[in-house]
């Protein structure tokens, strides 16, 4: 008797697309869906000023591997026939930056908001059975009432947009409840790994604490670095979107993803700098003003959720992710143009 075959991986056969695809966490997604035998349209606007790189993927741009490329906006008219038909849409597109929201309100307002709406209506036309995974953030939460915070937790951002995030999730929702899309949101956390754009400051402080010891540079912390963070690897990031996208259960829901170490901003730095093992220095200097205004203090995520729900819970710790991810550059012949 010949022994049975394992089980496909999830999602092997379908069709999906993946928005942001081109950026950090979207790449990372595509990267894992490709090698379970999936085929994927990947659409990114390579907006400037974002983590969009076309290298992220294009390795993956060969005969034997199912996955397109499409560089425009997701509410451009093209995108309409790239997601007719698809089986599963991962929604990863959208700027991130406190800073660039406050800056220019109407473009974080465009990017995030505006876009997300026309994108919906193409959804909704052209691939009504599809299963809608959409990617939201913690920043939907504010300054936290309690710890760890679960999906019970007002929500009351301190900026623009964590604002604009709160809405085109509850929009995604809105959409499943009036069009019966099967959509579900996923609020992460801290998020850092292989392909984090490191040239851009405004991309979070992980990607400023990273490039800077790689570089040797000292790390800089507002206020005394007491404030603690649950930092989540990417790969925990994609087997959480995967698990959304083929759980029945999840359709309708918002997650919180988290993890259980919950560590001191100076703490994050100090394990960076010595992965990287350069002779970079952790400095704290008074808040100032303007970002004073938007911090939070500090956060955990309570993912029970998830658990419960989706099964999932995170595998990497941040020691080992770390290390997992300045590896990552080293093997790039990472330099400060080279992200």
């Amino acid at each position: 008797m010949q022994p049975e075959s394992p089980p496909p991986p999830p999602l092997a056969g379908t069709r999906c697309v993946v928005t942001g695809g081109l950026g950090f966490i979207g790449s990372n997604l595509v990267r894992e869906l490709a090698g379970r035998g999936v085929g994927v349209t990947v659409i990114d606007a390579m907006v400037p000023q974002h983590g969009g790189d076309r290298e992220n993927v294009s390795d993956l741009e060969v005969p034997g591997l199912d996955v397109k490329v499409l560089v425009a906006r997701i509410d451009a008219p093209e995108v309409a026939d790239a997601v007719a038909g698809a089986e599963v849409i991962f929604n990863v597109a959208g700027q991130v930056s406190h800073l660039a929201s406050i800056e220019d309100p109407l473009r974080d307002l465009d990017l995030n908001l505006r876009s997300h709406v026309a994108f919906l209506e193409m959804v909704r036309v052209a691939a009504p059975g599809a299963i809608v995974v959409q990617t939201s953030t913690r920043q939907v939460y504010g300054r936290p009432q309690y710890l760890p915070v679960d999906e019970q937790h007002p929500t009351s951002p301190v900026d623009i947009n964590g604002i604009d995030k709160l809405a085109c999730e509850q929009l995604h929702l809105l959409y499943g409840r009036m069009h019966g899309l099967r959509v579900s949101a996923l609020r992460l956390t801290n998020v850092y790994g292989p392909r984090l754009h490191l040239d851009r400051p405004d991309q979070g402080f992980l990607a400023v604490f990273i490039r800077r010891a790689l570089l040797g540079d000292d790390i800089t912390l507002f206020g005394d670095g007491s404030q603690r963070r649950d930092c989540l690897h990417v790969d925990d990031v994609v087997d959480a979107m995967i698990a959304a996208a083929t759980c029945p259960e999840a359709v309708g829901e918002v997650f919180n993803l988290g993890h259980h170490e919950s560590l001191t901003l100076a703490d994050i730095a100090g394990r960076i700098i010595a992965a990287c093992g350069t002779r970079s220095v952790v400095t704290c200097v008074p808040w100032p003003e303007d970002l004073e205004k938007i911090d939070i203090g500090s956060f955990q995520g309570d993912y029970s959720k998830a658990s419960d729900v989706l099964g999932w819970k995170p595998s990497v710790g941040f020691t080992e992710g770390i290390r997992n991810t300045i590896g990552s550059y080293r093997e790039r012949a990472w330099s400060p143009s080279s992200t």
